[in-house]
């Protein structure tokens, strides 16, 4: 339900805590993005990369951040723009800082680029295409054992040591790890036996952990058949052969579905739904 009513086009109309730490998020995956392209090219080219250090990268640092930061800020007043805007004065706090929040992250990641000199990049930001539901890789790989991996990139403000485990088992076997792998065995005709989750921890100091998770051919093919049975579902939603089915669980990590005063406080209906959403073109 909350997908279709996406699709129609219905937002909340204020941002949640979740949706700046999501534009938190792009910036750093941005930023990470266009010094990703840099190395690739240094690779390409048999050029040696700048010493992994601050100084020695500056110039380097300066535009990435630059670049990330006009990213963000643009996003953001494309949202206002629509009628998208903030819920508090405490939003207003996070926005100015997030800016700071972006160029610390980027600096002490391109200084000490965590990827390791003997893997090789394959693609960046890369886009399977609409045949594999336009699923777009942070990073494709060619890692220390010769095989391809994908790098997904994770980033959070804050992860208390005593929830980190518990964090990095919810990445294990996940739908997007799997769907990744299939991408690329696909795309590229040959396995794909890793995949790393890059999980980049903010404040109060930065941390960054390269974590690898096995990705078992039996697991791969279960994923599948079981993703064809819900995509199916979906085309047949999408044609008007059955209506969209509704969650039994409102809520998750992030707190209440944004939608759910559409679905039991407006029950629907458009005249009703503007009061806490807008419709977007």
């Amino acid at each position: 339900m909350a997908r279709a009513l996406h699709k129609e086009g219905w937002s909340p109309k204020y941002m949640a805590n979740k949706d700046w730490s999501a534009l938190l998020g792009q910036g750093f995956a941005a930023g990470v993005g266009i010094y990703n392209n840099l190395r690739q090219e240094w690779e390409r080219a048999g050029a040696q990369a700048p010493q992994r250090d601050a100084t020695a990268r500056a110039t380097m640092i300066q535009a990435c951040q630059d670049a990330a930061v006009r990213i963000v800020s643009q996003k953001v007043d494309d949202l206002n723009a629509a009628g998208i805007g903030m819920s508090s004065e405490n939003d207003e706090t996070y926005k100015e800082r997030m800016e700071a929040r972006i160029r610390k992250s980027l600096s002490s990641y391109i200084a000490s680029d965590p990827i390791p000199d003997s893997w090789r990049i394959v693609g960046v930001e890369h886009d399977f295409g609409e045949a594999y539901g336009n699923a777009r890789a942070d990073l494709l790989v060619r890692d220390d054992l010769g095989a391809m991996a994908v790098v997904d990139y994770k980033s959070k403000l804050t992860l208390k040591a005593e929830y980190r485990a518990k964090t990095i088992l919810e990445y294990a076997n996940s739908s997007q790890q799997l769907h990744y792998g299939w991408a690329v065995q696909e795309t590229f005709n040959e396995p794909v036996y890793r995949y790393f989750i890059g999980l980049a921890v903010l404040e109060p100091r930065w941390a960054f952990d390269l974590i690898p998770f096995p990705i078992h051919p039996e697991s791969l093919s279960i994923w599948l058949a079981s993703a064809r049975v819900i995509w199916n579902a979906m085309e047949r939603e999408e044609r008007g052969e059955t209506v969209p089915w509704l969650s039994t669980k409102h809520q998750d990590q992030f707190g209440q579905c944004v939608y759910y005063k559409a679905c039991f406080t407006h029950h629907y209906d458009p005249a009703l739904m503007v009061q806490d959403y807008v419709k977007l073109t």
